[in-house]
């Protein structure tokens, strides 16, 4: 049976279950449907610092070394280029709007978005359409994926855009404005950092132990009521450590 197609959704579709099912079978995908498609960019991209970061934070975890769903694997070049009788080729070199991955990134499949999208911010984020854009330039431009391992790249976390947005739509509720509760708001940098009356300090830019609003995105914070109202998904824990990390700029 041909899956019935369905328009390009505002932004883009969720990346890290793009492959959780068997790749996308070689259906026709009518042009009026592939001219939806984000456009590529109209520059070089780098596999190491770009395309590989993206694999690995969005991809891994379901199709990375420790699990494969879909008997798919992108953490090798011979397990992301995979081509089936059936389905053809996730990645198509020089090809892009004939690429498994990015016409399920798009969302141009019917019932291929799985997933849904998780209770709260972070547990599973579409890729935007520049990301899309990048992969399909990257895919186009000839698919290169370098021999031997691949030298781990730190991709810089600030408060804007990253931490400020997660903050807001999981925080503002209670956090925010001139009565934010226990004087504590994540409104801007400068607020978050100062903390709260109730709170105290709760970030300490390079000290992850000290960090108490990591216990507090962990709903383990016993000294708050509710804890558990104020946890987050576990991805976005791992941003708000990095973001830490690098000194909470």
């Amino acid at each position: 049976m041909i899956p019935r197609l369905n328009s390009l959704p505002s932004g883009a579709a969720l990346w890290s279950v793009l492959l959780a099912l068997p790749l996308l079978a070689q259906v026709p995908i009518p042009p009026a449907q592939l001219a939806k498609l984000p456009p590529a960019l109209k520059r070089p991209v780098d596999f190491k610092t770009e395309v590989y970061p993206l694999f690995k934070a969005t991809c891994f975890k379901c199709h990375g070394p420790e699990k494969q769903k879909g008997k798919y694997r992108m953490d090798t070049r011979e397990g992301a280029f995979k081509v089936s009788a059936d389905h053809g080729p996730a990645i198509e070199a020089g090809h892009s709007a004939n690429s498994a991955i990015i016409l399920m990134a798009a969302g141009l499949i019917d019932e291929m978005l799985m997933p849904p999208p998780g209770g709260k911010p972070g547990e599973s984020d579409p890729l935007t359409a520049q990301q899309i854009g990048m992969l399909r330039a990257w895919i186009d431009q000839g698919a290169v994926w370098p021999d031997g391992p691949i030298a781990e790249v730190i991709q810089p976390v600030r408060f804007e855009p990253d931490i400020q947005k997660l903050l807001v739509a999981s925080c503002t509720k209670c956090h925010s404005g001139a009565a934010a509760e226990g004087g504590f708001s994540v409104d801007s940098l400068e607020r978050l950092l100062a903390g709260g009356k109730s709170y105290g300090r709760v970030v300490v830019p390079g000290d992850l132990r000290k960090s108490s609003l990591l216990t507090i995105l962990a709903g383990k914070d016993e000294d708050i009521p509710k804890p558990e109202a104020h946890r987050i998904p576990e991805k976005s824990i791992k941003q708000v450590e990095e973001w830490i990390r690098q000194g909470a700029k």
